[in-house]
């Protein structure tokens, strides 16, 4: 399917659905897929009907913060935004992802779980980071090429992005996308011998972008034909998972819908942790 990578188009190819190797318990067959891949797509890993109910919290929270961001006539929970609006913040405003049923999202046993099951540990001793990148993200915006190593690669080796679509987001809603193989692959040595290695403040800013381009990619690595990116038709309930250097960003978001998901960051509680993040727990509260 031809999808627009932020600023240009690119080809990408459905992501393979690993719900089974969860499901059935394959957990050394799920790693060895989240290692070779550098990213698993786990559908209805949460119940569908708690990520809409965070989805309803999450936008009439909105509402009384930024009611200039909606349609005129339609009510706030529709999630459509008025006309030329961007740069919503919602980033900014921690207390809504910390709200009870969004934060019951966004911290989910299950959430816990899989995290565990792909690093090898038990959940008990998994920690997840206070700060959720909790997004609401309006036509034309999308987050550009990046790895998660520039933002947060100071602390574990072991550190994984649980991306969670807070509702339906299809592709042209501003999906997210995964370039599969990008953290292993000898094709790839340009990008991250360079960009990968670089270190910036804020977590997701333009300033930490490889490129506002998913076809800048193709540009640099020593054999295009190694790009294989991977993006689907995000449902309530799914999760991707993606490892601390795989390259990935967000299509561009084409319709009058606010997209909403959010970045959770997870690792084992024994590991470096960057100290760029204060405030870690457990799914007991007890770190």
């Amino acid at each position: 399917m031809k999808v627009m990578a932020g600023k240009g188009e690119v080809v990408a190819q459905p992501m393979k659905d690993s719900s089974d190797l969860y499901r059935t318990d394959k957990l050394g067959d799920l790693r060895e897929r989240f290692q070779r891949d550098g990213y698993v797509y786990i559908k209805k890993l949460l119940p569908p009907d708690r990520v809409l109910q965070a989805r309803s919290i999450t936008l009439s929270s909105l509402a009384d913060l930024r009611p200039d961001v909606f349609a005129k006539g339609v009510s706030p929970l529709q999630g459509t935004a008025a006309e030329g609006t961007s740069a919503i913040g919602l980033l900014g405003h921690q207390q809504v992802a910390r709200s009870d049923g969004v934060a019951s999202v966004l911290e989910a046993p299950e959430c816990f779980r899989l995290a565990a099951a792909l690093v090898g540990e038990h959940e008990t001793n998994i920690v997840t980071t206070s700060y959720k990148w909790l997004r609401a993200v309006a036509r034309g915006e999308f987050t550009g090429v990046h790895s998660d190593r520039v933002f947060l690669g100071k602390g574990s080796e072991r550190l994984l992005t649980l991306w969670l679509p807070i509702g339906d987001v299809p592709v042209e809603q501003g999906a997210m996308m995964v370039c599969r193989g990008s953290h292993r692959l000898r094709a790839f040595a340009p990008i991250h011998t360079c960009y990968g290695k670089s270190q910036v403040g804020k977590d997701g800013t333009v300033s930490g972008w490889f490129s506002d381009d998913g076809n800048d990619v193709g540009t640099v690595v020593a054999n295009r034909y190694a790009v294989d990116w991977r993006t689907t038709d995000f449902e309530a309930g799914d999760a991707v998972a993606l490892s601390l250097d795989v390259i990935h960003m967000t299509a561009a978001n084409r319709t009058d819908q606010i997209r909403l998901s959010c970045d959770t960051r997870w690792q084992p509680a024994q590991d470096p942790r960057d100290p760029c993040i204060r405030d870690w727990h457990s799914c007991d509260s007890g770190d």
